[in-house]
């Protein structure tokens, strides 16, 4: 989007259409509303997105056609925070209670002790869940990389390196996105120095994959199946993969007609549904941080 900028002496940006677009598209309609109306302060009046405008021109038509630098970081934590469901996350949880620092205090900690190691990051937040006291927060770092132009020669640029993080203060519960083993373990430190807790995983196991499968058992798209060799009787099978619109209702089925089902053969190891893609000893996928929330006091439960 670097390349689409254009700046001007009032600190305020002009972007192509095809970047704005690009910054847009992954952000709901309503959820864009409501981010408008709080910039602009409006409390109760949050004009709609009218039929056939796109949300670039129904974001000129509240801000102009230069946005400040404000805004479009405003805008950009809410792609972030949109795109859930593009990465991997890894949960973890506290041991006490944090709640006086929210929200405002979250970040300047976090800034504390990070400029003591890094004065190259930026942090964004944004409260995604009041009632849990959930915040989506968007670590950005600007490193040089050498990368190509349009006329193929090198040249050298400054990339952000993003970060995600949710923080359910209410719930003590911590999602990371799973990048590498070493920015998990630096950003624990980050946390547990900043916020004087301990910090340990959860990881999914064979029993929370079968308390969700009982927990939400229909329209589960996918259902892995560990074969043991003492039950299979021989060698060479150690799993066995269903997929269909409805596993559950569908092996019920099998059951009825063949008096045999493959989900019965063993543990299960792996499951989807429209929420959710889970297996044992793995990161989690998950298309949204209301559902995680509800899920996390399952885990916690078991």
């Amino acid at each position: 989007m670097d390349a689409q900028v254009s700046y001007n002496s009032e600190n305020k940006v002009k972007i192509s259409k095809e970047a704005l677009d690009n910054l847009l598209e992954p952000i709901p309609n309503e959820i864009l509303v409501e981010k408008v109306a709080q910039i602009k302060g409006w409390k109760s009046k949050k004009p709609p997105i009218a039929a056939k405008q796109s949300k670039r021109e129904y974001l000129h038509q509240h801000f102009g056609r230069n946005l400040t630098l404000g805004v479009v970081r405003e805008l950009r934590t809410l792609r972030e925070h949109s795109s859930i469901s593009k990465f991997n996350w890894q949960v973890f949880f506290w041991d006490r209670s944090i709640a006086r620092y929210f929200p405002d205090k979250i970040k300047k900690k976090f800034e504390n002790v990070i400029l003591e190691v890094d004065s190259m990051v930026n942090i964004d937040l944004l409260a995604v869940d009041e009632p849990s006291q959930t915040i989506f927060m968007l670590l950005e770092q600007w490193q040089k990389e050498i990368v190509a132009d349009t006329f193929l020669s090198k040249i050298e640029t400054k990339i952000p390196k993003y970060f995600r993080i949710y923080l359910s203060i209410k719930k003590k519960m911590l999602l990371i996105q799973e990048r590498n083993v070493k920015a998990t373990e630096e950003f624990i430190k980050l946390f547990e120095t900043a916020f004087n807790v301990k910090v340990e995983e959860l990881r999914v196991n064979a029993m929370i994959i079968r308390e969700f499968v009982k927990t939400y058992p229909e329209n589960l798209t996918r259902l892995v199946v560990k074969v043991p060799q003492e039950v299979s009787g021989f060698s060479g099978l150690s799993e066995l993969t269903v997929l269909g619109e409805d596993v559950i209702k569908g092996s019920k089925g099998l059951m009825d007609r063949h008096e045999t089902s493959p989900i019965m053969v063993g543990p299960w190891v792996g499951v989807s549904n429209s929420d959710f893609d889970l297996n044992v000893g793995k990161s989690i996928r998950v298309r949204s941080i209301k559902k995680m929330l509800s899920f996390f006091d399952l885990m916690e439960s078991l």
